[in-house]
């Protein structure tokens, strides 16, 4: 739709503002007019009804209804007014322009009902005896206090509307030779006004198109010349602050490029709003084909489509590892991250992924894992055999010196170590890779009943350290477990516990739901932990006290396992230490509010 310069829109609004104006001054002159005529014309009707209510009462008293409606007729001729009588049942007994056997009852009648309440009614109503606009004024009927009727005058007000509308259409001509010379002036004001902003619009249009070289120099009101100053200062400081876009903007530019991660930014739509070199390589794309695209059209790995879905949905950040093929013998291992991304009001505008190639790490990481489960798996026969032959050696303890009996109990205690380490690695490899290929099963389990079968296998050295073990979990508390994993994992967080506590002490086990987790606690009141060491306590052979930890036995691998297993459940582990006080494991798995189609 073509716009209309700011003349043809000032003028026409200036004089439809001036035409509502006059109208609306026309309309409550007119309607002040009229109900001053008709204030009027009611206290001279009342003033007759007064003049004619000592002969209307004698005669409706006295109920000589002949002598009064010769009374009315004639009364009502001379003053050129409508008289009419009304009993104090609402019954018409005297009409001067009309058979009152031919009328309805006028009970109902505004001014009757109010003459009935011992005050003059007044109403203004179309008649449809006469057919036309009437105004009525009535008055009671009184002998003594006792009202015995209702005298009722009445005019039309065909006469005012008469004199009214030819007033009006006097006003209206008027108006029309106003609004004719008005609208000279307006034009000439409009075209005044218009003819800087004209030139302002030109040398606007220059500074969008990055031009500002130009000042504008206009003349006219203070308004128009303040706009003006105030358009060449803003260009002014749009010169500066362009320079200062594009140079830092030149300077992102850099560094993305020189970014070994891969970053693309999409809009709720989906459309690609930027792309680096980095992901335009590890997606394997042109730069061509992206250009005002949506992610879709370019990228064809269902896996990342799905998490841009999924991060759009989110108000938080998120990551993922997905496998991308570029062919049948290139496969790629990619780590993403998603974050939300914000307009200046804070507002949701798209998404921000991070894409890592993380293939050749966890190629190496693989090779880590397979080298220790091998190195472990051919460690453990020469241990076996060598724990063997030294407890047949301490067996056969008379024939040794206890010179010999000290050095093979030291070598029984190291092997046994060393026995144990193994166990655990093998444990612990196991576990990382049935979580990698997703092959742990996970089916509805009882939770009371791994956490007592976790009691059980640690009852013996519970009993022999005199520490008590209690159990507080509903019995039917559920979740989705790989039952013997659970269970090694609270074995290792009981016999943490155990190692670090005092005898005669307390371990206490419970579980609890929440609305998104099944938490299970295992709380000491042991010497509890550092804050320094909480970070890292959960890492591969990582031990808080060493000397301490050799002493009772400890690998420094239970509390991985425990964090590989929780993981493997979709879960985490997570603890709550404080020096003197003791410490509280928590693992916290996923709640599943439905079984349904599972296998039990």
């Amino acid at each position: 739709m073509r716009s209309l310069k700011l003349k043809w829109q000032l003028f026409p609004s200036h004089i439809i503002i001036l035409i509502c104006a006059m109208l609306a001054v026309v309309w409550y002159g007119t309607h002040s007019l009229k109900t001053f005529y008709v204030t009027q014309m009611a206290a001279f009707l009342e003033a007759q009804a007064d003049l004619i209510l000592p002969g209307v009462t004698e005669l409706t008293v006295a109920r000589k209804l002949s002598e009064l409606d010769k009374f009315c007729r004639e009364t009502g001729g001379k003053i050129s007014t409508r008289i009419t009588v009304v009993d104090w049942k609402g019954k018409v007994i005297c009409d001067s322009g009309r058979d009152p056997q031919t009328m309805q009852n006028h009970a109902n009648r505004p001014e009757i009902k109010q003459s009935f309440a011992g005050i003059t009614g007044i109403s203004q109503r179309y008649s449809t005896t006469t057919r036309e606009e009437m105004l009525y004024v009535a008055i009671p009927i009184q002998a003594g206090k006792e009202i015995k009727g209702v005298l009722r005058v009445s005019k039309p007000l065909t006469a005012i509307d008469k004199e009214l509308k030819n007033l009006f259409s006097r006003v209206v001509a008027g108006i029309i030779v106003i609004i004719v010379f008005a609208s000279g002036i307006t034009l000439l004001l409009a075209k005044k006004i218009s003819q800087p902003l004209e030139q302002m619009k030109d040398e606007s249009l220059r500074f969008a198109n990055g031009d500002f070289s130009r000042r504008i120099l206009v003349s006219g009101s203070d308004e128009i010349v303040g706009l003006a100053q105030a358009m060449n200062k803003m260009a002014e400081q749009l010169d500066e602050r362009m320079r200062a876009v594009l140079g830092k903007s030149k300077e992102l530019e850099t560094v993305l490029s020189s970014m070994l991660e891969g970053v693309i930014a999409v809009d709720l739509h989906e459309k690609i709003l930027y792309m680096n070199d980095s992901a335009i390589k590890q997606l394997d794309i042109s730069q061509a084909a992206m250009q005002g695209k949506r992610l879709l059209e370019v990228v064809r790995n269902v896996e990342l489509l799905h998490f841009i879905k999924y991060t759009l949905s989110l108000d938080e950040p998120t990551e993922k590892t997905i496998v991308f093929n570029l062919g049948k013998k290139d496969e790629r291992l990619l780590q993403i991250h998603g974050a939300q991304l914000a307009g200046a009001q804070k507002n949701k505008i798209g998404a921000l992924v991070v894409i890592n190639d993380v293939t050749r790490l966890l190629r190496l990481e693989n090779l880590r894992r397979d080298f220790v489960a091998n190195v472990s798996h051919e460690l453990r026969t020469p241990i076996t055999s060598i724990k063997g032959y030294v407890e047949t050696l301490l067996d056969e303890g008379e024939e040794h010196s206890q010179h010999v009996q000290d050095f093979l109990e030291i070598i029984s205690k190291q092997t046994n170590r060393l026995h144990a380490i193994v166990e655990d690695l093998l444990a612990l490899a196991k576990i990382e890779q049935e979580s990698d290929r997703k092959t742990v099963v996970l089916e509805r389990g009882n939770i009371k009943e791994v956490l007592q079968g976790a009691i059980e296998a640690c009852s013996v050295n519970a009993a022999e350290k005199g520490i008590n073990i209690r159990l507080d979990c509903p019995d039917t508390m559920y979740a989705k477990i790989n039952g013997p994993m659970l269970e090694q994992a609270i074995i290792n967080l009981l016999d943490n516990a155990m190692k670090y506590s005092k005898t005669e002490s307390t371990v206490q086990i419970d579980a609890e739901c929440t609305e998104k987790n099944v938490i299970i606690n295992v709380k000491d009141k042991g010497i509890g932990i550092a804050p320094g060491h909480l970070d890292r306590l959960f890492e591969r052979f990582y031990i808080v006290d060493k000397g301490r930890s050799r002493e009772s036995g400890g690998t420094g691998l239970g509390l991985a396992i425990v964090k590989h297993i929780a993981h493997a459940h979709g879960g985490k582990v997570v603890v709550q230490s404080e020096p003197g006080k003791g410490s509280t494991f928590s693992i916290l798995l996923p709640q599943f509010k439905s079984f349904e189609n599972e296998k039990t």
